[in-house]
């Protein structure tokens, strides 16, 4: 049965009888979902990068003691937390029997060698504070008692 005025006002007596034609999505809407998508990525990944990233540690001078006296000073130099390095002092006249050293907090000592022919070197290996650390760094060296 069909209504001939239905047909004039727009067919709607036939209204539940078409079939909707299925949602598309634009491709330049799917490709800009993608490109958001994956700038998001990236800028999360550079973040995470960037905050566990290693502290920096910035050593101004080197002190060199012997006791409670300053022997001589050394330049600073810069590294990452946790990094290990090498200091070397050496003494070719007038040197002391250097049994032991010790270094200033925050840094710690991992090692000490030392060789009196025919110069003498002293070498101390530090190890880095996990944290950030900019000042001077102290060795202490340990002199053997006559």
């Amino acid at each position: 049965m069909h209504d001939s005025v239905a047909t004039f006002y727009g067919g709607y007596d036939q209204v539940g009888l078409f079939r909707r034609a299925p949602a598309r999505i634009p491709l330049r809407l799917v490709a800009l979902g993608c490109a958001a998508l994956a700038l998001v990525s990236f800028v999360a990944a550079d973040v995470s990068a960037y905050e566990s990233r290693p502290a920096l540690v910035g050593v101004t001078v080197v002190n060199w003691d012997v006791g409670n006296q300053l022997l001589t000073t050394s330049g600073g130099f810069t590294l990452h937390g946790s990094q290990s390095t090498a200091l070397s002092l050496s003494c070719s006249s007038l040197c002391f029997l250097i049994t032991g050293a010790t270094v200033s907090p925050p840094f710690v000592l991992t090692g000490f060698t030392t060789t009196n022919h025919p110069i003498q070197y002293t070498n101390v290996t530090v190890q880095a504070p996990n944290s950030a650390y900019n000042g001077p760094m102290t060795i202490t060296l340990q002199v053997a008692q006559k």
